[in-house]
């Protein structure tokens, strides 16, 4: 078997002197923020049975490294933290007083299956608040994102919001299969509205729909965008949502020139229940990271509480600064 220059499976890398001290330093800085804002450190095991991941985002689960143990448990290596974290909440803290807050810091490794550039081992870093389904809980969470980033030196770090109620709501006019609406979802994040035209048409969905999904494709600036999309959207549920984003960012105005609605980000809708944001950086080509709202996964665990929360790559942010 062939070995890179470096001893290690391709994917994989060792961080040698500036690198590790750096993310040492943006450890530390998340630490004492986390730690004022009212958020205790977990170490969760970095093996976990597979089938959690059932739980958790899809991906996940597919890019997850798996293995047998002596009694052939089907295991993974740490995938992804929240899985993790929900699983410590609904067993060793169930009894703990409402709202829970913590935070985590560690390695994640997954398959980045033709992805050039990209690691099959990073370190995240986040936090998550659970026991509390409310805008400030939203603006709680988004606000100590921000501050972390802020601290760390990613001070140019912006954040893309948007809510899963929005496309959610129009959803329920498409009545589309769920492969067409793939379709229509990848032509709004491309906000080719060429496209996304010709696609609802071939598709046959009713003009007045038509104009509800295209605004969506537009929608990416200040709150100016959710004006535009409220005065277009007719149905309940998406308006609510608007409205709720409208309140987020309202709440949040001192961060005002970093936060951009972004009602094309629809990617995981399935499993983001509410709010949904990813973090983004002028000095970085890719995203720093995301989090949102997800209320649902708690009761795949047995405990019925809502939750919020994000994930950030360490690496990502050191190379920002």
């Amino acid at each position: 078997m062939d070995r890179n220059t470096n001893g290690l499976p391709p994917g994989f890398r060792d961080l040698l002197f500036e690198e590790a001290e750096t993310r040492r330093t943006i450890e530390n800085g998340f630490a004492a923020a986390l730690a004022q804002e009212g958020y205790r450190e977990v170490v969760p095991s970095g093996v976990e049975f597979a089938d959690i991941y059932e739980r958790g985002r899809q991906g996940s689960r597919q890019q997850s490294y798996k293995f047998l143990d002596r009694e052939d448990n089907l295991l993974a290596l740490r995938a992804d933290f929240t899985p993790a974290i929900v699983r410590i909440v609904a067993g060793r803290l169930r009894q703990a007083p409402l709202p829970v807050k913590l935070w985590y810091s560690g390695p994640v490794f997954r398959k980045s299956v033709g992805l050039r550039g990209q690691f099959h081992e990073f370190n995240q870093i986040g936090a998550e608040l659970i026991g509390e389904n409310t805008i400030a809980a939203d603006k709680d969470i988004l606000k100590v994102a921000l501050r972390c980033l802020t601290g760390a030196g990613a001070k140019d770090a912006c954040v893309h919001v948007n809510h899963a109620g929005v496309f959610r709501g129009i959803v329920k006019s498409l009545g589309l299969e769920p492969g067409p609406l793939a379709q229509v979802k990848s032509e709004i994040d491309r906000k080719d509205m060429r496209a996304l035209g010709a696609k609802l048409d071939a598709l046959g969905v009713h003009a007045s729909v038509q104009t509800q999904v295209s605004i969506l494709a537009r929608c990416v600036g200040d709150a100016g965008v959710l004006k535009a999309a409220y005065d277009t959207i007719v149905n309940d549920e998406s308006r609510a949502a608007i409205a709720d984003l409208d309140n987020i960012g309202s709440g949040l105005a001192e961060w005002r020139d970093r936060i951009v609605f972004d009602l094309t980000e629809i990617d995981e809708m399935e499993y983001y229940s509410g709010v949904m944001f990813t973090f983004f950086s002028p000095s970085h080509s890719g995203e720093l990271g995301k989090g949102g709202r997800y209320d649902m996964l708690l009761k795949e665990f047995g405990l019925d509480l809502p939750a919020v929360g994000f994930s950030l790559s360490i690496d990502r942010i050191s190379e920002c600064l």
